[in-house]
């Protein structure tokens, strides 16, 4: 996610994590899926639709479920923004409740951070990386 941010400079990266649910109820990410930025912008993102059935085709093929979304802040902390709020709101429908990781290009370290999105409001979400 942080090479993919960094690669997409100065604009907002965007793309998929997917992998599995294990019985003991514990997602891991296996697998990531770049998308592309259809809004080419540093404050914004939307995936672009062929690169979005392209991972979707993918993730079928392979027996792997959409687990997480993410996306750059290129010059901003990784905290959800208002926009970042109302655009998950907007696709909640279709792909469910999945965590939303923001990737911070804002200091010299990138950093990331997840979270539970609702409409108006976040949540932080508990993740670890093995």
């Amino acid at each position: 996610m942080i090479a993919h941010a960094q690669a997409d400079l100065p604009n907002e990266c965007c793309g998929l994590l997917a992998g599995t649910i294990g019985a003991d109820g514990i997602a891991r990410i296996e697998r990531r899926f770049a998308l592309v930025n259809a809004l080419a912008s540093p404050t914004d993102y939307l995936w672009e639709g062929k690169s979005a059935i392209a991972a979707d085709r993918e993730m079928r093929r392979l027996g792997v479920e959409m687990l997480a979304i993410y996306h750059s802040h290129p010059t901003t902390h990784p905290v959800p923004s208002r926009k970042d709020c109302a655009r998950y709101d907007e696709v909640r429908p279709l792909i469910g409740d999945l965590m939303h990781f923001i990737v911070g290009l804002h200091e010299r370290a990138p950093s990331v951070r997840g979270w539970w999105l609702t409409g108006d409001d976040y949540l932080e979400a508990e993740w670890e990386v093995v």
